[in-house]
């Protein structure tokens, strides 16, 4: 006898998940830096991209990976014990801080500053991995993706919760 619980269990995670609708609202997450940088002038341009010679198109690039690591939160939050919690406005903003924290540690305190700037780009400079400005970032995209994908996702027609 198949429970639902075990039902969802057997499901691919890539194809059952709803990593597109992820990337989707990540991008638009994701416009939010930008948009502020640009129109607003409120804050720098992202910190990594500005240490790059010559990069102007920052913000096209800033989209794209803020859309590819939604990705990840897609996945991450399609898990059967964080589904619950990722449906629920509350919670999924909690779920997307913890996120946010996350990439803030695995973008700019390991990967930029540990394998990026030393090794690969050696023209760029370290960012202060405790600068509030990179910290912030990731923690208001992290809160915005939880919030947004929380209010998005379990609404949708295709929904499989």
């Amino acid at each position: 006898m198949s429970t639902d619980h075990a039902h969802h269990a057997d499901r691919s995670l890539v194809v059952h998940s709803y990593w597109p609708y992820a990337v989707l609202l990540g991008g638009l997450v994701g416009v939010i830096r930008p948009a502020l940088t640009i129109f607003a002038d409120i804050g720098p341009t992202t910190g990594v991209l500005t240490t790059l010679p010559e990069m102007q198109l920052w913000w096209v690039l800033h989209i794209g990976y803020s859309a590819v690591f939604a990705t990840g939160y897609g996945l991450i939050v399609y898990h059967h014990r964080l589904r619950p919690f990722s449906e629920s406005i509350p919670t999924g903003a909690v779920l997307g801080l913890g996120y946010g924290v996350a990439l803030w540690l695995g973008n700019i305190v390991i990967g930029w500053n540990l394998v990026l700037a030393p090794h690969l780009l050696s023209m760029s400079t370290p960012i202060d991995p405790l600068a509030a400005g990179p910290i912030v970032d990731h923690i208001v995209y992290g809160l915005g993706l939880g919030v947004v994908y929380a209010a998005v996702v379990p609404r949708l027609d295709t929904y499989r919760g």
